[in-house]
């Protein structure tokens, strides 16, 4: 199947083509879509029959089996003017593999996993939860009993061995293997490999079909490559760039639409196929206009599937890694790097994320590269500080090799490429809110559950700010825990709902260790706290040491009462305490305070294991929870009133903000982020400055940035005028892209009160 138009030039024929597809089958459109409901339904009645004549048989091989119906069943998309070959057909246009009840892949998990939400741990986790309309206290957001998104392929290995490698592999490990288990499950990473190679052979036989009826050369080129290169891609390891480029999106693309999860990375391009693309320009295979064609119609889709001129949240969880270094330790950049951030800037494209990595070994050239495209406000870039997230890895259990190969999938989520799947983001705690309720307990609800014993009880308030500190720590530890506790429990036998023979066949463990990767099976089985609120508590806990216990001005009694009221008929108070010194305004003892609760926070998370008996990795990545959340938390000591905005990342508190950039990153760097390995997003508002105004400094803040050691830098260079005027004039700004958190988007297309949060970011003097 392929659309036609008449377009002329082929990037625009391509993006006219792809328009009209993937409008077709937006999530708004998919129920009404009648032949895709029907091949749907179809291919789950034939599962339902087949596991009626098989009971017991294990969920591994149920997932095999369906891989196979899939790899038979589903009709290949191409576009005429696109050499790459991945579009299925079988999730909704803005689904990057995440289950839904319209994906045809989602078959067993729809059937098996209503049951797991039945558990007493998960209606405990639901008793807390912000979503959950019953609740009063809205404490934390846990979306799942795991997290079936942000995960990463072994794109190394892959791209080193083919699926072929892999296979033999398999064949090798089940010669070895005699417990049941390991056995099926080694069966069906075998089964499920083949369907693989099955799905891109089914592309070749496609194209194959469209050379004949095809008159446009650039058409039939593009067919032609793919009827050659979807014989032996993925099989075999990439010989070509080009090649190299269709694996990485074919991978992506049908491990995603056969496994049903969220495979959020879509590779490291310049150090998997920066040797490729010498080697085709020494041989005279490639010129550097015909990468940056190339390059361009590999990354247009994304923006496209998810609709990002209209949407009013694209998020599209789909990221590229640039940059960073190989397992021996040599700095990545390269012409592919350079390609990749100038061809993206070139198409005004948002996504795919360009997550960079970088460090005190990187040349001056790609950090400049970096400065002039981020401060001339191309908003789509997380900087990643190699320094401070390789040891980070280290002190989590990784060697240095595994480290040194991370990516960050979904938004920064850490991730040790081939060696684990790091459940990034699916359990946000609102550290704001617990403070909250620390100070005034919602004591007059009888919810009758487990859960209720997880908050603090009526407030007894000590007479030292030690032990007011002692007693607020222990309160976050026994909640934390408890989320983490409930969520392993409820987790358990995940892999009888929703394993996932192929994705695990590449992750380094699985096969030696007989065991699909939710089962624990890869080297490493992390999972990630996201803690909210880490400024606000700061700025809080610091204001109340200084009010009530050092100067004596309010009792903690007096104060409580007024933040329950939202400061009604306390204006002064309130103004006073917003005074006081803040975390990341270069006060020395507020600054140690952050030091202080950001080793507890580390410490109290040390014990706590998720369900594949990994740890929970403590971050300060809160994607948008500082808005969401902020609205579930009352007043705060710092002069917060209800509702407002909590802190955002590692950032400091938006009460008073912070003058100056240098003080922000000196204190963000006095905390040791090496024991946040989940991750810690510092987001800085920037001047935008025409004509490359920005680049000098910016390039200077960066490499501050990673000299102190700071983890992750977010920027957004913006003319608050531009955006106002948006606001009244969109027509006037249609191409205005703004970062929000962990994606950007086009500013005219956000709600009223996303875009004025954005206005209202402050711009801090660098």
């Amino acid at each position: 199947m392929f659309f036609h138009n008449q377009e002329t030039d082929a990037l625009d024929s391509l993006r006219v083509a792809m328009t009209r597809y993937y409008t077709s089958v937006r999530h708004d459109r998919i129920s009404k879509n009648r032949t895709y409901q029907q091949r749907k339904d179809e291919l789950w009645q034939e599962m339902d029959a087949f596991s009626l004549a098989h009971p017991g048989m294990p969920a591994c091989l149920l997932k095999a089996k369906l891989h196979e119906e899939i790899a038979e069943r589903f009709e290949p998309i191409l576009f005429r003017h696109s050499p790459f070959f991945f579009e299925m057909g079988v999730r909704f246009a803005e689904n990057w593999g995440n289950p839904d009840s319209t994906n045809a892949a989602s078959w067993l998990i729809q059937k098996r996993n209503p049951a797991r939400l039945e558990t007493s741990a998960w209606q405990n986790i639901r008793s807390l939860a912000r979503d959950n309309p019953d609740t009063p206290w809205k404490l934390w957001a846990i979306w799942n009993v795991v997290d079936v998104d942000h995960h990463c392929l072994g794109y190394t290995k892959l791209l080193e061995v083919g699926v072929d490698g892999i296979i033999a592999e398999i064949q090798s490990a089940r010669r070895e293997a005699t417990d049941p288990a390991s056995l099926a499950f080694l069966e069906a990473a075998e089964r499920s490999c083949r369907a693989l190679i099955r799905v891109a052979e089914r592309f070749a036989e496609m194209a194959e079909s469209c050379i004949a009826e095809e008159t446009d050369t650039e058409a039939r080129k593009c067919f032609r490559f793919i009827a050659d290169t979807a014989r032996r891609i993925p099989a075999q390891p990439p010989q070509t760039f080009r090649e190299g480029l269709a694996a990485l999106l074919f991978l992506r693309e049908a491990t995603a639409s056969l496994e049903n999860i969220g495979i959020s990375v879509l590779g490291h391009p310049d150090r998997l196929l920066d040797r490729l693309y010498r080697h085709d320009l020494a041989e005279g295979l490639l010129t550097e206009e015909d990468a940056r064609d190339l390059i361009g119609r590999w990354m247009l889709h994304t923006d496209i599937k998810f609709h990002v001129d209209d949407s009013q949240w694209p998020e599209t969880s789909t990221c590229v890694e640039l940059g960073g270094c190989t397992a021996d330790g040599d700095p990545v950049f390269n012409d592919v790097t350079r390609l990749f951030i100038e061809t993206h800037r070139a198409h005004d494209l948002i996504n795919p994320k360009l997550n960079c990595r970088y460090g005190s070994a990187s040349p001056d050239t790609y950090v400049d590269l970096l400065a002039r495209h981020a401060g001339e406000g191309h908003n789509t870039f997380a900087f990643l500080n190699d320094d401070v997230m390789i040891p980070a890895l280290v002190r989590a259990g990784k060697t240095e090799r595994q480290a040194r190969l991370y990516v960050n999938g979904g938004c920064q989520e850490t991730i040790a490429e081939g060696v684990e799947h790091s459940a990034g983001a699916y359990y946000y705690f609102n550290m704001a809110r617990l403070l909250d309720l620390f100070l005034n307990p919602i004591l007059d609800v009888d919810f009758g559950s487990a859960a209720q014993e997880v908050l603090p009880g009526r407030a007894v308030f000590p007479d030292t700010f030690d032990e007011f500190y002692a007693r607020f720590i222990a309160v976050l530890s026994h909640a934390i825990g408890s989320g983490a506790g409930w969520l392993q429990e409820a987790g358990k036998g995940w892999n009888d709902v929703h394993p996932c023979p192929l994705f695990s066949s590449a992750l380094k463990g699985c096969l030696e260790n007989g065991r699909d990767y939710t089962a624990g099976g890869a080297i490493h089985n992390p999972a990630t706290l996201a803690l909210v609120g880490f400024g606000t508590v700061v700025d809080s806990l610091s204001a109340i040491h200084q009010s009530v216990f050092q100067h004596q001005f309010v009792s903690i009694e007096a104060l409580s009462e007024a933040i329950a009221s939202n400061w009604a008929g306390n204006e002064p108070l309130r103004v006073r305490m917003a005074s006081l010194p803040k975390f990341g305004h270069g006060n020395a003892e507020c600054d140690a305070l952050a030091v202080r609760f950001a080793r507890d926070i580390a410490a109290l998370s040390a014990p706590l294991r998720n369900e594949r008996g990994g740890p929970f990795l403590p971050s300060f990545f809160v994607y948008y929870f500082f808005d969401w959340m902020g609205g579930d938390t009352r007043a705060t000591p710092d002069g917060r009133r209800a509702g407002e905005w909590l802190s955002q990342g590692i950032s400091p508190g938006r009460v008073r903000p912070a003058r100056h950039l240098t003080e922000i990153i000196h204190a963000v760097g006095g905390l040791d982020l090496r024991d946040f390995p989940g991750n810690a997003v510092l987001d800085a508002q920037l001047p935008l400055v025409p004509g490359g105004g920005m680049t000098r400094p910016l390039a200077a803040l960066l490499r501050t940035f990673a000299t102190l050691g700071g983890a992750t830098l977010q920027t957004n260079a913006v003319s608050v005028a531009m955006l106002r005027e948006a606001k009244v004039h969109p027509e006037r700004h249609a191409n205005l892209v703004v970062r929000i958190s962990g994606l950007s988007a086009r500013f005219v297309a956000l709600t009223d009160d996303v875009q004025d949060e954005i206005i209202a970011r402050h711009i801090a003097a660098m």
